[in-house]
């Protein structure tokens, strides 16, 4: 822990890097701050906390038919939903930038390489799921 806290100090102290420059910079803080998408932070934030505390409280502490969760899992998902509706419809940008999904083309291949990056990841995912359950039993 000592060592940890002159580590900390001593970034705080020693560590100044050199200034960014971005296209933001004649902005004033409440400016930049309004460019934010706090909308789409606060659904997808809450959607994120609300659907994993219902995967939490389901088959441990309640059951799965219980009605605090199925209420989180109904609402939760239903905010994340919003969420993407909110990104797709109602925000030009947002967290999710819309040049993602258009991959520079137009026509049926829009999009594809964003998609197949994606299905990846969630492959992913499901490898290093199975890998942390299955492994401590062999």
């Amino acid at each position: 822990m000592a060592l940890w806290g002159i580590t900390a100090t001593g970034l705080f102290v020693g560590y100044r890097p050199p200034k960014r420059h971005t296209q933001f910079d004649h902005l004033s803080f409440w400016q930049k701050l309004g460019r934010v998408d706090l909308p789409g932070f606060f659904l997808l934030t809450a959607g994120l906390a609300i659907f994993l505390t219902s995967l939490n409280l389901g088959g441990g502490l309640y059951t799965w038919t219980s009605a605090p969760v199925l209420a989180t899992l109904i609402i939760g998902i239903l905010l994340l939903i919003s969420f993407g509706i909110y990104e797709w419809k109602f925000t030009t940008t947002g967290i999710l930038h819309h040049d993602l999904f258009h991959g520079g083309r137009t026509g049926a291949s829009a999009g594809h390489t964003f998609a197949i990056c994606i299905g990846l990841i969630f492959i992913e995912g499901i490898m290093l799921f199975a890998f942390v359950i299955f492994y401590p039993a062999l």
